[in-house]
């Protein structure tokens, strides 16, 4: 996926904060596109120790959760 072309989630009631979600997901789009093998290291890392805010208007967080797992696993 290029990095301009991020996923659009869904805003729900109770959903992660989007403005944090926004920046793991484009670090992790550039980590994609990247050659830099401790680049991607780095943001699979930071992938599994992120823990996401919930906000009462926010991203909703099943979309989010299965869009990071399938980065996730690209990365890898």
């Amino acid at each position: 996926m290029p990095v301009d072309a991020l996923p659009n989630f869904t805003i729900v009631l109770r959903g992660y904060d989007p403005a944090q979600v926004d920046a793991v997901v484009r670090r992790a789009a550039e980590a994609r596109v990247s050659t830099d093998p401790a680049q991607r290291s780095a943001v699979l890392s930071e992938l599994s120790n992120t823990r996401l805010l919930v906000k009462f208007r926010g991203y909703d967080r099943s979309q989010v959760d299965d869009y990071l797992r399938q980065v996730t696993n690209l990365l890898r």
